[in-house]
């Protein structure tokens, strides 16, 4: 079979609204320029949009037209190498999803472990910030709720003390405490005392690791009065 007729018997396949990276079509030919032509010609025949080098949209018909994909979708695509995490969303799109503001951001924050400039994709700005962790599937989650302890005063149309309830509903239910602890190591004084705050709340775990971490000297001024161990954590 050609390699233009398997490549278009891929993308009638696809369901619409799925997202797929040129590396998917590897697995049909090595054959760089055929693959090339035919995503080429697919993309003017407006079977497929083209978001960015390399990654692909099969747009999904509505009767009130084409729908644009989503961009959260297209964010996670993008932030997979070779299946490979290679980043993560954060922000005020994450603090929204958690129910900590219900500002939609105008910029979206994506957290990559190596710099990159700002771009558009889909209408929508994107801001990348380089942080010097590993990230994978399975820490993503813990990275956002320690980036959400760490803006808890910079969130926009929100009040502290709320913020500081949600987190602490969402840290109780979480599965892998310990490893919420192990990450917030690397984060500020103020997001490792708010971290054992709420920790010594909802959890047994031992949090000598955290207490020796901060200076007994720094005092966290927030304003949330129902932290039941102020004295402990430095929070005034």
């Amino acid at each position: 079979m050609m390699v233009a007729t398997e490549v278009r018997k891929y993308v009638d396949d696809l369901n619409e609204g799925s997202l797929f990276r040129y590396e998917d079509l590897k697995k049909i030919s090595d054959n760089k320029m055929a693959i090339a032509k035919i995503l080429s010609r697919l993309t003017k025949e407006k079977k497929i949009d083209r978001i960015e080098k390399g990654l692909f949209y099969k747009p999904k018909v509505t009767r009130f037209g084409k729908l644009n994909p989503n961009i959260e979708k297209i964010i996670k695509a993008e932030l997979k190498k070779e299946n490979r995490v290679i980043g993560y969303i954060s922000g005020d799109f994450i603090y929204n999803k958690l129910g900590l503001t219900t500002q939609i951001p105008k910029v979206i924050e994506v957290m990559t472990e190596k710099r990159k400039p700002t771009k558009i994709i889909g209408g929508v700005k994107i801001k990348y910030t380089q942080k010097f962790m590993k990230f994978t599937k399975k820490n993503i989650e813990y990275f956002q709720i320690l980036d959400a302890l760490k803006n808890i005063k910079k969130i926009p149309d929100s009040k502290i003390e709320e913020n500081y309830e949600i987190l602490k509903e969402v840290i109780k239910e979480l599965e892998n405490k310990n490893k919420l602890l192990e990450l917030s190591l690397k984060y500020t004084p103020q997001t490792r005392a708010l971290t054992g705050a709420i920790l010594s709340e909802v959890s047994d775990l031992d949090l000598s690791e955290i207490e020796k971490s901060l200076n007994s000297f720094t005092k966290f001024k927030l304003d949330i009065k129902n932290i039941k161990e102020k004295r402990r954590w430095n929070i005034i």
